[in-house]
């Protein structure tokens, strides 16, 4: 039986083509839905700025996410906070090309 998904783990803000997005925790299956959600809200023109810094798990459901959110809008997503073992999951996937990654 499947838990069901933290509440606090996807959390966002849009305000004037300004998108906040916050993933904690576990990123995984459960949280497809509510990651959907984000993805349609953001608009075409909106600067997406998505916070990574209490990610403890990010997989195929998280990929997925980032995936279809650069095709989704015209900006580069902005990532924050990024811990580095999902830095080396972007680099190995080719996803760091696509977003811009905070410099070490």
């Amino acid at each position: 039986m499947a838990t069901p998904a933290e509440p606090d783990a996807v959390q966002w803000v849009r305000y004037d083509r300004l998108m906040l997005v916050w993933l904690r925790g576990a990123i995984d299956p459960q949280h497809a839905p509510v990651l959907e959600r984000v993805r349609t809200v953001a608009g075409r023109d909106d600067r997406v700025v998505l916070d990574l810094t209490a990610v403890t798990f990010f997989g195929a459901t998280a990929l997925n996410f980032l995936s279809a959110l650069v095709d989704h809008v015209y900006k580069p997503v902005i990532i924050s906070g990024l811990p580095d073992f999902i830095r080396e999951v972007l680099t190995r996937t080719g996803l760091n090309g696509m977003v811009s990654l905070p410099v070490r």
